[in-house]
């Protein structure tokens, strides 16, 4: 059985993953921005289905990593007061 200590750890290490996994998920969300500013550019003075198609997406997937960065945020804050509790 591991001890408190070896807990607390374990924890803080996975706080500092979820960190680091929060970064590459806001770099995600920056490049999709240039994808959606790149898409804009393009459709402007079209108005084809597809390209409109293409937006959507992309800002659907923007609005998930946007959900997913602050679920794992709300993971490693709710880990951090389990350390607390831990003392």
């Amino acid at each position: 059985m591991a001890s408190i200590e070896e807990v607390k750890a374990a924890l803080a290490q996975s706080v500092d993953r979820s960190n680091t996994t929060i970064g590459q998920i806001r770099a995600a969300i920056d490049g999709t921005e240039q994808v959606l500013a790149r898409l804009r550019a393009i459709a402007a003075g079209t108005g084809h289905p597809m390209i409109g198609k293409a937006i959507a997406r992309a800002e659907q997937s923007k609005q998930r990593l946007i959900e997913a960065a602050t679920i794992l945020q709300g993971s490693g804050e709710a880990a951090r007061r389990y350390i607390g509790v831990l003392g």
